[in-house]
Order: C-alpha cells, then sequence, then structure tokens
C-alpha cells in the first residue's frame, strides 16, 4: 500500500478509531476516493508540532491539523506547506502530492497565474505570435511573428501560421496581427519575393526606366523610355524623368540611360526638331553653305561660303576655293565667275574681276605656286589667247 495511505491509516488506529468504521462511511470519501485522507481530516489528527505532513497535505500555522491541498496547489512528501502551481500550470484536483500534478498550459497557451485550479487559465497567445512550448508563464514567451510575415490567428502553436507580405509589399514589423502592416513598394520600385521585411527589398526601376505603379511585384512595371529621350536616373516615377535629345541629335533606342545615346547630325547637316527618333530630321544645309560641326540645332549655322570659295552641292562640311581663272565677289555663292576670255587668275580662291589677267608662263626660280598656276592645255583652249609670253 501506498506510504501516503499508510501514515493516515497509522494515526487513526494510535488514536483508537475504528478502522473499518472509518472507511465504511461514504461521506467520508471525497471525490478523489482518498479515504484514508479524508478519515485523517474529519477527526482533526496531525503529527506533532513542526513536524512535516503526509504528501498532498499541509498546515496553515503550527499546530493545526494537515489538511488536503487545496487545487492549485501540491505538497510533497515531508512538507507542511501547500505550494502554488507555478505560472504556465495548472491544478484541478485537492490533496496534490507532488509538483508534476501541476499541469502545463498547452502549446498556444500561457498564464501568468500561481495557483491556477482550471485550464481556462491558460490564455492563448494572441494574435501575431504562436508558442510551439508548453508552460509558458508569460505572454511575452509566447514567439513573435517575424518582420515581412503576420497572422490573424490566436493561440498558434507553429510559425506556419504567420502568412509572408506577398511580393510588392514588405513591413518591418514583428509581431503583426493583420496584412495591412505590409507596406507597398513605393511608385519607381519593385519587389518579387515574398516576406520582406526590409525596404531594401524594393529595387529601383534602372536607369532609362520610370514606372508609376505602387506594390509592383516584376520588372516589368518599369517602363522604357521612349525612343528620343533617356535619363541616368534609377528608381524614377514619371516619364517627365525621360530627357529629351536637343536639337542636332537623335535616338531610335528605347530605355537608354546616357546623354551618348542621342546620336550627333554630321556635318554640313542640321536639325532643329527635339526627342527625334532617326537620322531623317539630320537637314542638309543649302548650296552656297556649308556646315563644320557635329549637332548643329539650327539652320542658322549654316554659314554662306565666304567670298573666293563657292559650294554646289548641299550638305557640304567646307566650301572649295574659286579655281584659276576665276573669282568669287561675294558671300554664298553656288559657282565661281569666270575671268573673261584671254585672261587668268594667278591664285586660286581671288575674290575681285581685276585680279584677271593675261597668263604669262612662270620663269624659273618664281614661287612654287606661281608655277602650280600654270593652266592645262584644255583650260588654255577653253580660255582662249592663252599663250607663253
Amino acid at each position: 500500500m501506498d506510504r501516503k495511505v499508510l501514515l493516515p491509516l497509522f494515526l487513526l488506529l494510535a488514536a483508537g478509531e475504528n478502522l473499518d468504521a472509518s472507511l465504511s462511511k461514504d461521506d467520508q470519501c471525497d471525490a478523489t476516493g482518498d479515504c484514508a485522507l479524508q478519515a485523517l481530516q474529519t477527526k482533526g489528527l496531525s503529527t506533532e508540532d513542526g513536524a512535516g505532513c503526509p504528501a498532498g497535505l499541509g498546515r496553515s500555522v503550527g499546530g493545526t491539523p494537515c489538511r488536503p491541498c487545496p487545487e492549485g496547489t501540491y505538497s510533497e512528501e515531508g512538507s507542511a506547506v501547500c505550494t502554488r502551481c507555478t505560472a504556465g500550470t495548472w491544478n484541478d484536483r485537492r490533496g496534490a502530492g507532488k509538483k508534476s500534478l501541476c499541469e502545463p498550459c498547452p502549446v498556444g497557451t500561457w498564464s501568468s497565474q500561481e495557483g491556477a485550479i482550471s485550464l481556462l487559465a491558460c490564455m492563448e497567445c494572441p494574435k501575431g505570435t504562436f508558442s510551439n512550448r508548453t508552460a509558458l508563464g508569460s505572454q511575452s514567451l509566447c514567439d513573435r511573428c517575424p518582420g515581412g510575415t503576420w497572422s490573424d490567428v490566436a493561440g498558434a502553436s507553429s510559425e506556419s501560421v504567420c502568412q509572408k507580405c506577398t511580393a510588392g509589399k514588405w513591413s518591418p514589423q514583428v509581431g503583426a496581427d493583420r496584412e495591412s502592416v505590409c507596406v507597398q513598394c513605393p511608385m519607381g520600385r519593385f519587389n518579387v519575393e515574398e516576406g520582406a521585411a526590409e525596404p531594401t527589398k524594393c529595387k529601383a526601376c534602372k536607369a532609362g526606366t520610370w514606372s508609376a505603379q505602387e506594390g509592383a511585384n516584376t520588372t516589368d512595371v518599369c517602363t522604357p523610355c521612349s525612343a528620343g529621350r533617356w535619363s541616368p536616373a534609377t528608381g524614377a516615377t514619371t516619364e517627365a524623368t525621360c530627357a529629351e535629345c536637343s536639337q542636332g541629335t537623335w535616338n531610335d533606342a528605347k530605355g537608354s540611360s546616357t546623354v551618348r545615346s542621342c546620336k550627333k547630325c554630321g556635318p554640313g547637316t542640321y536639325s532643329e526638331d527635339i526627342a527625334a527618333t532617326n537620322a531623317n530630321v539630320c537637314l542638309p544645309c543649302p548650296e552656297g553653305t556649308y556646315q563644320p560641326i557635329l549637332a548643329a540645332g539650327n539652320r542658322t549655322l549654316c554659314i554662306p561660303c565666304a567670298v573666293g570659295n563657292y559650294s554646289k552641292s548641299v550638305g557640304v562640311a567646307m566650301c572649295k576655293r574659286c579655281p584659276f581663272g576665276s573669282y568669287g565677289n561675294s558671300f554664298g555663292l553656288t559657282s565661281c565667275v569666270k575671268c573673261p576670255k584671254g585672261t587668268w587668275t594667278r591664285a586660286q580662291g581671288s575674290i575681285r574681276a581685276d585680279q584677271c589677267s593675261s597668263w604669262v608662263k612662270p620663269q624659273a626660280g618664281q614661287m612654287e605656286e606661281e608655277k602650280d598656276a600654270e593652266p592645262e592645255e584644255d583650260i588654255k583652249e577653253e580660255f582662249g589667247g592663252l599663250t607663253g609670253q
């Protein structure tokens, strides 16, 4: 027989009690069926002052009888004190003789109450938290859902209830209890991952693109700058960020990120268009003019040929000098004026009619350019009367 029962029986016998009579009365057995303990309590028997009580019994002050410990407490063998079950546990039985009879609060619950007498004392871990451990003595011991997740389930026993913020959103908050804590990535950014806990997970649209959409979850929202435009900015939120290629340039590619993408109209041409998308906008300077630079943005940059020069073609970068036997006496000529028959100019680029003179064959020792001025036979014939003197 259990020692817990033997000691009360011994005390009853020592007091001269009829054991059979004591144990036969139904009203002397409590709901646990522990008749020996009930009999001891009924007779008010106790151990000597200051001595311990049997397991499951305790006394309030010395000299008083050992009585069954109430619900929510326990007393181990030799102790005269009924100890309360610790926070996170409970006991609905009287006369508990060991600590292990204090039942733990199940997973997903907690209780800060000492001496709890019912499972009802175990409260659910709140929304946004969970616990896979038993006997939690404080709500703070419930594990919080990590950043980037949330849960609207109370009493959860596993982290699996923590739902991830969807792609395109993020949240730094731990222990979140609703989806609305998940913040959308701002315009100009996107996030392809679920469960993002940091704003850095929202990646910027690359240079040459832009996006006005919030909560984007794909790079497809990053719209390229149209042809004729460019942008060096990352994370752009409007097409206005895309700068136009300036006059004298053009760009036929989308999504350009640098001004170097704007190609320059060549020498001899110009363009007054902005945001041009093809080279057809580069118009040739007219006859009688030239244009020596790249990316000319206005027709006024087509410069009239200087006196003594001409241009009979469109789109030239440099005018030609009037040849021997001719002169140019005004600006913007498309052809030079021929010297009168029988006369000749001794240099290219002559600018006056009085520079036309009878041709004389250069003598030895004369300047080299004068030797070069001697006309060919066919030119002599064209001008007529050109003979060496």
